[in-house]
């Protein structure tokens, strides 16, 4: 089971698209994925149509430091499940869900509450990836939600202030995360994916100057090879509250499943060559509904 933060210190970024888009092309592919939405502003758990909505959510999974059945809601996409953002002022146990970032910093086993309760049992057993969104703030729900996971993944937008920000917000971030190594807790590495490419030079230049910043990174931050197009694909999907790599759509010859295909790919080896639904070009899968 591998967990993966999709992680930034800024909104805007597209985070919670990457997550959702990464998420159900995985499940087309055959495994069994979570999403974890650790994002007050809960965008993710409004992504995709729910089946099963669960009684509990996130405000359960933090205050009791694990995970029950009541907290898992399904998906109408096969093999995808959420833990979702509580609406606002939902309570569990007198706390309510806008009450998460105080209640994690006054906790002294704050970094290991998310790490702790996505290995548990019901986790290590039912699914293969965790993804988990993030707020676009640093805070103690962004803290211990990338201390949970085995490799952060951050979009940057290809833009100069963009990057600016990427180099510092992360280096701050990471300076934050190794406060943890103190409880032999070590922050995954980092992988930029440049979103949301246009016709400019920009993105090229943006790359250059993350890889460069690698050891003031401290050899924690890579540049994935797949950048991802601007597209109206990704807003029309979400529109449609469908997956991206199911849009039979192509801009400048390239599907936004192959970009997706390729980007999973690159995060996690062990699925190379695998596609959605068995058909090679995962846009060719219709899937299935629950």
């Amino acid at each position: 089971m591998v967990i993966l933060s999709v992680v930034g210190t800024k909104g805007g970024i597209g985070k919670t698209t990457l997550t959702a888009n990464l998420s159900a092309l995985a499940a087309d592919m055959g495994l069994r994925v979570l999403m974890v939405d650790a994002d007050i502003q809960g965008s993710l758990s409004k992504f995709y149509q729910l089946g099963k909505n669960a009684d509990d959510g996130l405000t359960s999974v933090v205050i009791s430091g694990r995970v029950s059945e009541s907290a898992i809601s399904t998906t109408v996409w096969e093999r995808l499940d959420i833990i979702v953002c509580d609406a606002p002022r939902r309570k569990f146990a007198g706390i309510e869900t806008t009450d998460l970032e105080q209640f994690i910093q006054g906790r002294i086993d704050a970094p290991m509450i998310l790490r702790k309760a996505l290995r548990s049992p019901i986790i290590e057993d039912n699914y293969d990836l965790v993804f988990i969104d993030t707020p676009g703030a640093q805070g103690p729900l962004l803290y211990t939600a990338a201390l949970a996971a085995h490799r952060l993944i951050s979009p940057v937008l290809p833009e100069t202030p963009s990057a600016r920000e990427f180099r510092t917000g992360t280096f701050e971030l990471l300076l934050k995360l190794e406060e943890a190594q103190a409880l032999g807790i070590s922050p995954g590495p980092l992988t930029a994916v440049i979103n949301r490419v246009g016709h400019t030079n920009d993105a090229r230049q943006i790359t250059k100057e993350i890889r460069d910043s690698y050891l003031e990174m401290r050899g924690l931050v890579t540049v994935a090879e797949t950048m991802i197009p601007a597209s109206v694909a990704y807003n029309e999907a979400a529109t449609a509250l469908l997956p991206v790599h199911r849009l039979k759509r192509r801009d400048r010859g390239v599907t936004p499943s192959d970009t997706m295909h390729e980007l999973i790919w690159e995060l996690v080896p062990s699925l190379s060559g695998v596609y959605a639904g068995g058909y090679e070009g995962g846009s060719q899968s219709e899937g299935g509904e629950r």
